[in-house]
């Protein structure tokens, strides 16, 4: 494994900031890696008692399309990640939560970015309203039912991977 020689930040935005890492390896050599730090972000799969999933539908401007994908954000400093998930539930749908378990962490890309996303469920809920932030924009908001999720995923229709392990996560864990 290589040592870290030094780092540094390259770019600090908003969202995520770029450290270059210099590392050398037992040989001498040196090599260089560009590592993304956006944090970490929680993602929640909120099924509902007729077994539907709730989603939302939202533009994603870095792949510029709109997206149907499941209610998610960034862990805010010191939050807890199902702090997150029960915040981002309400703000994007309106749902409040009795219930959120944690499902798995995973890491999306782990070659390039050091962000981690945790996934939970939520289940036994009460309608609330929706609290978005200035930013978001959410077009809609849909259920599907269990079943019709593990077509789509068998066919590739989500974009994000997380939406996909969440799915396939939640139905071998509970429904099989």
């Amino acid at each position: 494994m290589g040592k870290l020689i030094s780092e540094e930040v390259k770019f600090d935005g908003v969202r995520f900031n770029v450290v270059q890492k210099v590392y050398q390896n037992e040989d001498g050599k040196t090599y260089v890696r560009d590592c993304v730090n956006p944090g970490d972000a929680a993602i929640v799969l909120p099924i509902d008692e007729n077994n539907n999933v709730v989603f939302i539908r939202q533009l994603r401007e870095a792949i510029g399309e709109i997206c149907l994908e499941l209610p998610a954000g960034m862990v805010d400093p010191g939050e807890e990640p199902i702090d997150t998930a029960r915040r981002e539930l309400e703000e994007e749908t309106g749902i409040i939560a009795k219930t959120v378990e944690h499902l798995i962490s995973v890491y999306p890309s782990s070659g390039y970015t050091s962000e981690k996303i945790h996934i939970f469920f939520a289940k036994d809920f009460e309608e609330g309203k929706q609290k978005l932030d200035s930013t978001e924009h959410i077009e809609s908001i849909e259920k599907i039912p269990l079943d019709k999720c593990l077509e789509l995923v068998k066919t590739n229709y989500f974009k994000h991977a997380s939406q996909n392990i969440a799915i396939l996560n939640y139905y071998f864990k509970y429904v099989i």
